[in-house]
C-alpha cells in the first residue's frame, strides 16, 4: 500500500517536470537501475539501490553461523599450542640470556688475568727505600744491579746485616742511645752524608792536614778532620757523656766498595 502511493507520488511529480526533463530523469534512473549492481562489483563500492532508495527494500541482517564443536575444538588446540610456544620461547630466552651472562663473566676473568700485573703486586725493588730514591737523587750513579756510584768513585752496594750499605750508613743518622758503646751520629741528611763521606775520603787521599790513611785487614780506613763538627756522640757513651760534638770522619773501604763511614773522636 505505501509503495503503491510513493509510485502514484513520483507519477504526479514527473507530470509537473516538462517533458524534456522528465525524459532526461528516467533515462538516468534506468542508467543507475542497469550500472549500479556492476559498479559495486568491479570498483568495489556499495551504492545502494533504487529499492532502497525508495525504501521499498527491507534492510536485511546476516547472521554469523555458530561456531561448531570442531571450530571450537580446532580453536582451543591452536591456543594451547601457541601457549606452548610462547612458553618456549620465553624459556629460551631465560636459558640465552643465562648463557650471555655466563659467557661475560668468563670473558671479564679471562680478560683480568690477561690484565697488567697492579702496581701493588709487583716484585719490589730490592734497593734500600728512600736511600736508592730520593736521598741518592743527584749524588750517586746507577751503575745496575743494585750498585751506585759517588763522585769520587765509591761505590755502595748490597751488603751488611741491613742488605745493603746505604742502609747501613743510615743508621748513623740517628742515635742510638741504648746502644752499648760509643755511637756516631752524623748532623744532617743522607744527601749531606754522602757529600761529606766524599769529602773525607778525598781529604785522606790527598793527605790533607787532620787526615790519615791506613791498611786493616784487606781494607783501607780513611779518616779526615773537618773545621766545623759534623755530628755528634751517641750511643751509651755518648749518653754519659752528654753528646759531645765531633770534626773526624771515618771511611772504611774494601777496593772501592764502601764498608762503613761514621763521624767518630
Amino acid at each position: 500500500m505505501v509503495s503503491r502511493k510513493r509510485t502514484d507520488t513520483a507519477i504526479n511529480t514527473l507530470r509537473m517536470i516538462p517533458t524534456k526533463w522528465a525524459i532526461v530523469l528516467v533515462a538516468l534512473l534506468i542508467g543507475y537501475v542497469l550500472l549500479q549492481p556492476r559498479l559495486n562489483q568491479w570498483l568495489g563500492w556499495n551504492l545502494p539501490s533504487v529499492a532502497s532508495l525508495v525504501g521499498d527494500e527491507k534492510p536485511t541482517t546476516k547472521k554469523e553461523p555458530k561456531p561448531t564443536k570442531e571450530v571450537v575444538s580446532k580453536e582451543k588446540a591452536s591456543e594451547k599450542v601457541t601457549g606452548n610456544v610462547t612458553e618456549n620461547t620465553s624459556d629460551k630466552k631465560t636459558s640465552d640470556k643465562k648463557s650471555e651472562i655466563a659467557q661475560a663473566s668468563t670473558t671479564k676473568t679471562a680478560n683480568r688475568t690477561n690484565d697488567p700485573v697492579p702496581k701493588d703486586s709487583a716484585p719490589k725493588d730490592s734497593r734500600p727505600k728512600d736511600a736508592a730514591e730520593d736521598k741518592i737523587h743527584g749524588i750517586l750513579k746507577d751503575l745496575g744491579r743494585n750498585r751506585f756510584e759517588s763522585p769520587e768513585g765509591l761505590v755502595y752496594g748490597p751488603g751488611s746485616e741491613e742488605g745493603h750499605r746505604l742502609k747501613h750508613i743510615e743508621r748513623h743518622l740517628e742515635d742510638q742511645p741504648s746502644r752499648p758503646g760509643p755511637h756516631g751520629v752524623f748532623d744532617g741528611d743522607m744527601k749531606a752524608f754522602l757529600v761529606a763521606i766524599d769529602r773525607a775520603f778525598a781529604m785522606a787521599n790527598k793527605g790533607a792536614k787532620g787526615s790519615s790513611k791506613k791498611e786493616d785487614d784487606g781494607a783501607v780506613v780513611y779518616e779526615a778532620t773537618f773545621e766545623k763538627p759534623i755530628g755528634f756522640l751517641g750511643g751509651t757513651d755518648g749518653k754519659r757523656r752528654k753528646n759531645p760534638a765531633l770534626k773526624k770522619m771515618r771511611v772504611v773501604v774494601r777496593g772501592k766498595s764502601v764498608i762503613t763511614a761514621f763521624p767518630v773522636q
